[in-house]
């Protein structure tokens, strides 16, 4: 029992090995300019001990890009108890990752591998970017229309374009920045969210 215990933490150490040694290549030189011997180099393993763990190039950037949005959730606490409104909270989450994407440029380079159709990316990425921009923008509209049923915004509020707006804005901004580091992206969209907590406060009668 305690060697399979040893066994499966062993196991698990590599994994994140190998994830950290992929997230920093593929962020680095794209999908196609990373091989899996590079990234088995890099982990300080071979080739096939990196395809044990993940059995293609392509599940292991599935579960490379996973790890990525774990690292910057877990970074801006977002299971964090809170008071307040829930959108002003979720205001305050998008404003702590563009924060976290300014410091981490490799990691926000990796996200945006598949977003807006790069060719680099194979189709995997592509899908879990579409997902990933669905299941964002269904949150948003989910805490917007919870903040206006409990009566901590105005009534009139549009959630659902008011999520894709928040989404479009972050995901265009983290775009242009990475095409160009002196734009201020962490500014501008504070600007926004400074605008829509204004806008979002319920009319006082």
């Amino acid at each position: 029992m305690a060697r399979t215990r040893v066994a499966e933490q062993s196991g698990a150490a590599r994994r994140s090995q190998i994830l950290a040694a992929a997230l920093t290549l593929f962020a680095e030189n794209g999908y196609r300019g990373t091989s899996l011997s590079a990234v088995a180099a890099a982990a300080g393993i071979s080739r096939s001990g990196v395809l044990h763990h993940f059995p293609s190039k392509e599940a292991l950037l599935s579960a490379v890009l996973v790890e990525r949005d774990q690292q910057a959730f877990d970074a801006v606490e977002v299971d964090r108890a809170f008071e307040g409104p829930a959108a002003v909270r979720a205001l305050d989450i998008l404003e702590a990752l563009a924060v976290r994407n300014g410091g981490n440029r490799e990691l926000a380079r990796l996200s945006h591998l598949a977003l807006f159709g790069s060719a680099d990316a194979p189709e995997v990425a592509h899908e879990w970017s579409d997902e990933r921009i669905r299941t964002y923008r269904t949150d948003l509209a989910r805490v917007i229309e919870q903040s206006v049923e409990a009566g901590d915004l105005r009534a009139d509020i549009d959630a659902d374009a008011t999520a894709l707006l928040l989404v479009g804005a972050f995901t265009g901004l983290t775009e242009l920045w990475l095409r160009d580091a002196s734009l201020d992206a962490v500014a501008a969209l504070r600007i926004l969210t400074s605008l829509l907590r204004r806008d979002f406060a319920p009319n006082q009668d």
